[in-house]
């Protein structure tokens, strides 16, 4: 069975970031997760783009009107502070729209590799050789 086609508006997010390279978009809780060089760097889940953001980038979306990501659970509100919404005035200007995506992907680089160095410590410490 083939996958359901992806809709419109995520087929434009690709489009409007090419520019990037080769983005990708797979099923990610019922929205795409967007990838670059098989790294998610930005979700799209309910009409919302959101990209994942340092301390940097993060402040700058929020003084934008940006808010980061939530969900309800039956206890509370979760906001995940990893990934901000683009403001709407983002989605519409292209080119800002790739300079935050070339952030986001930069920031999940970044902590791709900061986690793959303390999983070698971890080895290392525990005497199990590393790969």
């Amino acid at each position: 069975m083939s996958p359901p086609p992806r809709d419109e508006w995520i087929e434009h997010l690709l489009d409007v970031l090419s520019p990037l390279g080769r983005v990708g978009a797979r099923r990610f809780f019922g929205g795409h997760g967007l990838t670059l060089a098989g790294e998610q760097f930005a979700f799209a889940s309910d009409g919302v783009l959101y990209l994942r953001a340092d301390r940097e980038l993060a402040a700058e979306l929020e003084a934008l009107g940006a808010e980061p990501f939530s969900y309800e659970t039956r206890v509370r509100k979760v906001s995940v502070k990893s990934y901000w919404s683009v403001p709407g005035a983002g989605l519409d200007d292209a080119d800002q729209l790739v300079v935050w995506a070339k952030r986001a992907a930069a920031v999940k680089r970044s902590r791709s590799r900061t986690r793959a160095r303390a999983r070698r410590g971890r080895r290392a410490r525990s005497g199990r050789a590393t790969p």
